[in-house]
């Protein structure tokens, strides 16, 4: 399966024609931008109940095409269907259910808040009465293309519209004039995204990543501690950005630890995970050969205790945990965004807390103990980071923060001077 392109002459320019998304169904409205401003400003989207038919149809949208959906999810990545559909439709279920509530007026004192990760957000912006145009990744070309086939089918295009490309596309969307963007990758494109915003000065909201460390403690349940990380670090082979990045852990747990984490991972995928089917792949050959390359430094610098292996081909690499690890290695210098897991012995909170700070802002620290004062320590927070890990945040009732605008009201009495 493949997405055709959106032609850089057909984005969004003002007062332009444009030749719309999918061949089979071509239009010429004025420009994507402006069409879904102009629809903005019909105040439409102000209408709950009109939120609330999009969202439906969104729900639907996911429900009515699951098989269809999943396949391209899994030509992409071979990612499992039980974590992402299920996500999709409870995120429009509650948005539906809670619409109201979360968007009511509030008095305030006036004083000195690949489909998955596309639909949590558009569902947000939905509810909180926007427009939106959304750019999906080049490198997830099956989704995309199912996905801008089927918002046309079940959403109102004026309301969401959708850009296809790659650089080229995206640096002539990014030229456009938006309310807010929201953009999910990696430090380095966002920074070029923060740049065209600053030309309009545009607000954006950035869901980064960065090295999330697992923080083990003398205290923590090591068979529940090993199914969390084994089960996270290869669900998406280690292509999310929250996911484990590496372990600090008291030098005599390692090994039981690891020992663990190996034997979830062949209940999982078997004895030889590269012959699994459920096993993930990398997203594409860059990607594949970018771990290519860190596995190679790895064996110079480090240890590694169990996988290593990989297969161009078939975009295979092997759940690897690596040992003799320091925090000045190759592997600690960036975010290893694929599934090789490794491990720094430290013996203290201090000494771990000490190693985090090394690095840029994660976007999610796991620590596993069952001290109950470290465990409880800010566990309902909304979901975003800080410098490098990305800024603003979202999801439930902060993506209607996000995604609204707070407006002061006087209202003067009469005799009022």
């Amino acid at each position: 399966m493949s997405v055709e392109y959106t032609p850089t002459s057909s984005i969004p320019k003002a007062r332009k024609q444009l030749e719309c998304f999918h061949s089979k169904h071509r239009r010429l409205p004025e420009t994507i931008v402006s069409d879904v401003r102009a629809s903005f400003l019909t105040h439409r989207t102000q209408s709950l109940e009109f939120r609330k038919e999009q969202l439906r149809a969104l729900q639907r949208m996911v429900s009515e095409n699951q098989e269809e959906i999943v396949e391209a999810i899994k030509a992409d990545l071979n990612r499992n269907k039980d974590f992402e559909v299920p996500s999709m439709l409870a995120t429009c279920e509650y948005f539906i259910n809670n619409v109201e509530s979360l968007t009511e007026n509030h008095k305030v004192k006036g004083e000195k808040e690949t489909f998955g990760l596309i639909l949590e957000p558009l569902a947000g912006a939905i509810a909180a009465g926007n427009v939106a145009v959304v750019k999906p990744s080049e490198h997830s070309e099956n989704s995309a293309s199912v996905m801008t086939r089927l918002f046309k089918k079940y959403l109102d295009p004026s309301v969401v519209s959708v850009v296809n490309g790659g650089v080229e596309e995206t640096t002539v969307l990014l030229e456009q004039r938006f309310d807010h963007i929201l953009y999910t990758g990696n430090s380095e494109v966002a920074k070029i995204i923060m740049a065209a915003a600053a030309k309009h000065l545009t607000p954006v909201t950035l869901e980064l990543g960065g090295k999330c460390p697992v923080v083990i403690t003398e205290r923590a349940d090591l068979v529940d501690t090993a199914k969390k990380i084994a089960g996270w670090k290869t669900l998406f082979c280690g292509q999310v950005c929250v996911t484990v990045d590496y372990i600090l852990c008291p030098k005599h747990l390692q090994n039981e630890l690891i020992q663990n984490v190996i034997g979830i991972w062949k209940h999982l995928f078997g004895e030889d995970i590269k012959a699994s089917e459920g096993y993930p792949k990398v997203i594409n050959k860059r990607q594949h050969q970018r771990l290519e390359r860190l596995l190679e430094k790895v064996k110079s610098q480090n240890t590694i205790v169990f996988g290593g292996r990989t297969d161009a081909e078939k975009l295979f690499v092997e759940p690897t945990i690596v040992t003799n690890v320091s925090p000045d290695d190759e592997i600690m210098k960036n975010e290893i965004f694929g599934p090789i897991l490794p491990i720094i012995t430290c013996e203290t909170i201090d000494n771990a807390l000490e190693i985090i700070g090394r690095y840029e802002s994660p976007l999610g620290v796991y620590l596993f103990s069952d001290d109950k004062e470290l465990a409880d320590r800010d566990n309902n927070l909304p979901f975003g980071g800080v410098g490098h890990s990305g800024m603003g945040n979202y999801h439930g009732k902060f993506s209607i923060d996000t995604f609204s605008h707070k407006r002061a009201v006087l209202i003067r009495t009469q005799g009022s001077s």
